[in-house]
């Protein structure tokens, strides 16, 4: 009967031995290694004034329409202000405006943005206006509109158009071009 205790004995100090080891081995932990090349960016957002008409589009295609508009200032689109000049001919005309939001976002540089305005290639240029307020909107031309501007600050301007009383009828298109300029 000893030989069969001791039997019994090895055996099991046997497996406590196995299990021992097997417990005391590690596993290899894997590891990844990442890395990621920070550059700088920039983008000109034009949005809706809270008492604007609405501002369409993203990615640097936007659009606004001050829907129907005479030379007399008879009843404009909501949001729309209109400003009537009396007298006749060309000198009779109205001033549409609406504000709107342009905010320079940037990372990866220090700022701040100005931005610029260019006409674009609208087919009425001519009869379009911006500037700091409806009563000081100006003819769309190459200037720079904020001078100075940091990340995500919003900036009001205003923007519109002349409609004289020798304005023909139909659809009137003029194309508004801002340029976001940040110092690195």
């Amino acid at each position: 009967m000893t030989i069969k205790n001791f039997t019994y004995s090895a055996a099991l100090l046997a497996l406590f031995a196995f299990a021992g080891t097997a417990s005391a081995q590690t596993a290899t932990v894997p590891r990844l290694e990442m890395t990621a090349t920070v550059v700088s960016a920039m983008r000109l957002d034009i949005s809706k004034h809270a008492s604007g008409v609405n501002v369409d589009g993203s990615a640097g295609a936007f659009s606004l329409s001050f829907g129907s508009v005479n030379s007399l200032g008879v009843s404009p689109a909501a949001d729309v202000a209109a400003a009537v000049t009396e007298g006749a001919g060309a000198a009779g005309f109205t001033m549409y405006t609406t504000p709107i939001v342009l905010t320079p976002v940037f990372s990866g540089m220090t700022g701040p943005a100005s931005v610029a305005l260019t006409i674009g290639s609208g087919a009425n240029d001519a009869i379009a206006f911006e500037g700091d307020s409806a009563a000081t909107v100006a003819l769309a031309a190459a200037r720079v509109v904020v001078p100075s501007s940091l990340s995500d600050v919003p900036n009001t301007r205003y923007v519109g158009f002349k409609i004289s009383k020798l304005e023909t009828v139909g659809v009137k298109t003029a194309v508004l071009v801002y340029t976001l300029t940040v110092t690195p």
